[in-house]
């Protein structure tokens, strides 16, 4: 009896290796490095050398001069190109301005392995000093509604308004400690099969409104190398600091828009960032959107957009 056992179970390993490295040799076909600065993705795409890493970025709409500009700040996992959609409505009226955080996109690397919250936001500073913007209204979706709210309390003579699209950034989310994420993860990231990340877009996006389009570019940046890697690295290192104390001190009018479904961030979390920055005086507009998930910006919802474009244009005092 003990033989029969060991001799399938012999059986079972050699199988399950043999499984193993097949998957390995596909994986490695078929998940291979894909560039991306050489494909249509670097269309109309200009790039920027600054002491944290060369920076992608998009700017249109810039007949619009005597207007405040725009900036939008992607989430993570994703990049500018989430925005295209709001972007061309935003740019019928003013400047549009959007760029790649390190580590996504079409953005390098960052020089010196840094992707921490203080980091993103200097980048972000740079960038408004080489483009010659004084003042921008701020928009992010999550990983980046975390670094604009934090760069609002901070330099609030560069904001003129802000709008947070699902932001992370709330304690016990983006604070978690994920320091201790190892490296190898990056191998986990690399032989996710193309249906797994098929699938996280779908949940992102509570109802599945991600065009098919989209998910097949978002596969398709995941399968570059960089990115994976830039990924880990902001994973390990970003982090908001005490957000009771830095929500209060924004001082700008702001817009707070969250998906009803939002599988990532409780839409419970959108009255808390309300309540937070009204603490401090300033005016908020809160707007749930029934059905929507976390990306409000890839979702196809036609009222988001509506506010979106009536809270930008609205004069002071309105």
């Amino acid at each position: 009896m003990l033989g029969f056992i060991w001799k399938w179970s012999l059986r079972f390993l050699g199988t399950l290796l043999a499984l193993s490295l097949l998957f390995a040799v596909y994986g490695g076909i078929a998940y291979r490095d894909q560039p991306l600065r050489d494909s249509d993705a670097a269309r109309n795409v200009s790039f920027l050398k600054t002491p944290h890493a060369e920076i992608a970025y998009r700017a249109d709409g810039l007949k619009h001069d005597d207007t405040t500009p725009v900036i939008l700040l992607h989430a993570m996992f994703f990049h500018m190109g989430m925005w295209d959609s709001w972007a061309s409505e935003l740019a019928r009226n003013r400047p549009v301005y959007r760029f790649d955080v390190p580590g996504h996109g079409l953005s390098s690397l960052a020089n010196n392995g840094d992707y921490s919250l203080r980091s993103t936001m200097s980048t972000l500073r740079e960038f408004m000093d080489h483009q010659g913007i004084d003042r921008a209204i701020l928009i992010g979706a999550s990983m980046g509604g975390a670094t604009l709210f934090n760069f609002a309390a901070e330099y609030p003579e560069r904001v003129e308004k802000l709008v947070l699209v699902n932001s992370g950034g709330l304690e016990g989310h983006d604070k978690a400690d994920s320091g201790g994420l190892p490296d190898g993860a990056y191998w986990v990231l690399r032989y996710l099969p193309d249906w797994s990340l098929h699938y996280f877009v779908d949940w992102l996006t509570a109802d599945n409104r991600a065009s098919d389009t989209f998910k097949t570019e978002f596969i398709h940046n995941f399968r570059n190398r960089d990115i994976r890697r830039g990924i880990i690295g902001r994973m390990q290192d970003f982090k908001s600091p005490e957000t009771l104390s830095v929500l209060p001190q924004i001082q700008v009018p702001t817009l707070v828009m969250w998906g009803e479904k939002n599988p990532q961030l409780p839409v419970a979390q959108a009255e808390r960032f309300r309540a937070l920055i009204e603490r401090g005086g300033s005016p908020v507009a809160l707007r749930i959107y029934p059905g929507a998930g976390h990306l409000l910006p890839v979702e196809g919802v036609d009222t988001a957009m509506q506010d979106l474009l009536a809270f930008v244009d609205q004069e002071a005092g309105e």
